[in-house]
């Protein structure tokens, strides 16, 4: 359903690259009736959440050049929207702590929940049941979206929480935190499994390896970090960037092969910064893109393009990077 005012126009034509750093071929162009506030991307189910100053929820799909769905919310103050990967919810949380999980297919409000702050971090398990939420400041809580349903949340850690990551299998929960360690939970539990105290400046992003046996993250040491999963132990270290990996902005292929990281320019984050890519078994940089406007969000399809999306004006420009 096309609401008023709203169009989608689609650049065709992407050319093979000749180098790993080149863009394919001009951005997608997804045109807007006011400027985009957030945004979530599912590269595997082709779709795009976006958040609009006019309080607009609208989801697309982005390689077809169809919009799905408009829901109208309360405000456009939204801090975090998430999708999850089978594209079938979607989620917002607002700066007064007002989260709403919505099923896209309808529109509907599965969940709606009041939290004592607005969330900081937000993640869905892979195979889209469950979702951890940190509001900030506060426990991880972890709910069963289906169900509507509180499981777990898991003990204090001060400041809270940047970002979280569910391993592949479901298992396991990663958490950034703010007093700089990467903490492993069993996420069924939420018992702590193991943290790495390595970092001196804050992680802000990580995921897990394809076999979910390693945790990988970033953040302000402008360092990228392998750790054991199983015990917390620093693996190794891979070469400094120039500037911090972003927040929740670190994802690993679906092989497994690659992690990209969204950089962010330390000095004014409303900057375009790069985007890296590494491989994972040798550490050595594949590519490096920089995007004509800021990079919000990225993930990866399931045949391995990675695709990137930010705002220009009243548009967002979705950009196959590999």
């Amino acid at each position: 359903m096309l609401s008023r005012g709203f169009a989608l126009m689609l650049f065709a034509g992407f050319a093979a690259a000749t180098m790993a750093q080149e863009l394919q071929g001009s951005p997608d162009v997804i045109k807007l009736q006011a400027p985009v506030t957030s945004v979530a991307l599912s590269a595997t189910a082709n779709r795009a959440a976006v958040v609009s100053r006019d309080k607009n929820l609208t989801l697309w799909d982005f390689a077809a050049g169809r919009l799905l769905r408009t829901i109208a919310l309360a405000t456009a103050d939204v801090d975090v929207t998430a999708i999850s990967n089978d594209g079938r919810w979607i989620f917002t949380g607002d700066h007064a702590g007002n989260v709403c999980i919505w099923e896209a297919s309808t529109g509907h409000a599965q969940l709606q929940l009041r939290l004592p702050h607005y969330p900081g971090a937000v993640s869905f398990s892979h195979d889209s049941k469950l979702i951890a939420i940190a509001p900030m400041g506060d426990p991880v809580q972890v709910f069963d979206v289906a169900a509507a349903r509180a499981l777990y949340q898991t003990n204090a850690v001060t400041g809270g929480t940047a970002a979280l990551a569910f391993s592949r299998d479901g298992t396991a929960i990663a958490t950034a935190d703010a007093d700089t360690a990467v903490r492993i939970y069993d996420a069924r539990t939420g018992k702590l499994v193991a943290e790495n105290r390595d970092f001196l400046l804050e992680p802000l992003a990580l995921d897990f390896s394809s076999d979910g046996r390693q945790v990988i993250a970033g953040g302000g040491d402008r360092i990228v970090t392998f750790i054991d999963a199983a015990s917390g132990k620093l693996i190794r270290r891979l070469e400094k960037t120039d500037e911090p990996v972003s927040f929740s902005s670190l994802k690993v292929s679906p092989d497994g092969s690659l992690v990209a990281a969204i950089l962010m320019k330390a000095e004014n984050m409303t900057q375009p910064a790069p985007v890296v890519m590494w491989e994972v078994s040798s550490g050595q940089k594949k590519s490096q893109w920089m995007p004509t406007t800021l990079a919000l969000c990225m993930d990866w399809t399931r045949d391995g393009r990675l695709i990137s999306a930010g705002p220009e004006s009243d548009s967002l420009l979705v950009w196959r990077v590999r």
